[in-house]
């Protein structure tokens, strides 16, 4: 049967659910502190026991079950380091007692692909098959007195959103319709390489254009569909996301100018957050609002997105100018569980999670891979110093930014000369990679990295991650607007039918 024979999936019809590759390796979950170096002990961090140099872990009975160590012929002084490393860790544990239980028994890992394939790439010009319910303005039998002005590029404080300036009402059919086609362009990209760089970018594009946000600014901007796009900070958005032949923009300008593009991105978004999810169980319809208005130039606004390389930006823009708190924040960078970067863009090159196809796949991954791997500095004394492996696959080689391993490591403490596991590393081998204090604001992000994880690496339980990341993206979409709509709701205030 030829791929023109088979329909693409929809939401009403989803493709089986994914998951995470199968071959992936035995993940190892060590916390190291900047109070002592584990030599070689079982210790119980954020109620997950693990054991160093041994890759089994199972869920610990109590904060306080004893843990043997291992035989060794350490001095003293050494098990004396042990033991306080072993009381900061346990500290913690109270801390993060919060985590979720693992569900019994995990959930059967469902293949990856889809049963079915999309018809070829479609052409954007052509007429849309009409539906029952319409999904453009109707005309109304007077014109008003009083028209809604068009948005300006500095648009006022206390901004109240329009639900007439394209479109008289976002149905969920409407919202539907989004779905089924982000769903059908991105099984026309076979490379699965491009196509996590296509699902990612569509979530960045989002998120770039709500963390421009400032409340303390007379133009404070946020999501109105606009982002700078000579500004560094935005480089690969103008180029393969929002060009005049990506795929993304000709599927606007084809089917959904009768919405605003700041309405149109978020929808896109949920849309790939939804179908990368395990089981697509993220779905973010019932979220929804709409109503925001375009800004057509937002001169500045680039100076607002976060710069990866200072642990600071994150709490500059998310708690500082956002007004988010520090769970939102680590669980919106929880999103780049998809996507990859490219050094022709951002200048950092590679993926955050296994590969391709992890890449994905929305879920924890991100939060585990933290702790996983032995990070170390990359491209050292360069405006693009990221952090890598040593193992490298050329196609998909492995990264992570300051601002992420900010959220476990003080790594400014040691200028970022350091490891994440002591010893791991062929280079920087010396120096482990300190963790915060109990004193240090910045262990509430490390303790949000733990809960997320959902109490054991190898387990399937991404609740707390979902339920975190679904709050936070609300308050990061809405950030700036009064009176948004619900779907369905339209400028009368009447549902639609």
């Amino acid at each position: 049967m030829s791929n023109s024979d088979i329909e693409p999936t929809s939401r009403d019809e989803p493709a089986e659910p994914i998951s995470r590759s199968s071959n992936r390796r035995s993940p190892r979950f060590w916390m190291a502190t900047s109070l002592a170096v584990v030599a070689s002990a079982s210790v119980i961090i954020g109620g997950v026991l693990v054991s160093r140099g041994n890759s089994n872990r199972t869920i610990a009975a109590s904060a306080n079950q004893n843990v043997p160590s291992e035989a060794n012929s350490e001095t003293s002084s050494a098990n004396s380091n042990d033991r306080t490393a072993e009381q900061a860790l346990e500290n913690w544990i109270v801390q993060t007692s919060s985590i979720a239980a693992v569900p019994e028994g995990p959930t059967p890992r469902p293949t990856y692909y889809p049963t079915r394939w999309p018809t070829p790439r479609p052409t954007f010009r052509i007429v849309p098959k009409p539906t029952r319910k319409p999904i453009s303005p109707q005309p109304t039998m007077m014109p008003t007195k009083n028209p809604t002005p068009l948005p300006t590029s500095t648009p006022s404080h206390d901004r109240t959103a329009s639900n007439s300036a394209n479109s008289n009402c976002f149905t969920s059919s409407l919202y539907d319709e989004i779905d089924s086609d982000i769903s059908l362009l991105k099984f026309t990209i076979s490379n699965h390489i491009e196509r996590s760089h296509f699902l990612g970018g569509i979530v960045r594009l989002a998120a770039h254009d709500f963390m421009d946000y400032n409340r303390f600014s007379s133009v404070p901007y946020g999501p109105d569909g606009c982002f700078d796009p000579d500004h560094e900070a935005n480089m690969g958005l103008p180029q393969s996301v929002w060009c005049t032949s990506c795929l993304l923009r000709g599927l606007y300008e084809a089917k959904y100018q009768h919405i605003s593009r700041a309405d149109f991105w978020i929808a896109s978004a949920n849309a790939v957050i939804r179908q990368t999810s395990l089981n697509n169980t993220l779905d973010l319809k019932e979220t929804f609002t709409w109503g925001r208005v375009d800004t057509e130039s937002c001169p500045g606004s680039g100076n607002r997105v976060p710069s990866p390389n200072r642990c600071s930006e994150v709490e500059d823009t998310f708690l500082g100018r956002m007004g988010l708190e520090w769970a939102d924040a680590v669980a919106l960078l929880g999103a780049h569980s998809i996507g990859r970067g490219s050094a022709d863009n951002s200048g950092h090159e590679g993926v955050w999670v296994d590969n391709a196809d992890d890449a994905m796949v929305f879920d924890k991954q991100y939060y585990e891979e933290l702790f996983n791997n032995a990070w170390h500095p990359r491209n050292m004394g360069q405006s693009v110093q990221d952090w890598t492996l040593d193992v490298v696959d050329p196609e998909n080689p492995r990264m992570m930014l300051n601002t992420d391993l900010c959220l476990v490591y003080d790594i400014e403490s040691v200028n970022n000369n350091c490891c994440t596991r002591e010893g791991e590393c062929t280079t920087y081998r010396a120096r482990q990679c300190p963790i915060y204090s109990e004193q240090d604001s910045r262990r509430q992000a490390a303790n949000a990295v733990v809960n997320y994880i959902g109490g054991s690496m190898d387990s399937t339980n991404n609740e707390p991650f979902y339920t975190a990341f679904t709050a936070a993206w609300v308050k990061a979409t809405n950030l700036g607007w009064d009176n948004l709509s619900a779907l369905d709701t339209c400028n009368d205030g009447s549902l639609f039918n």
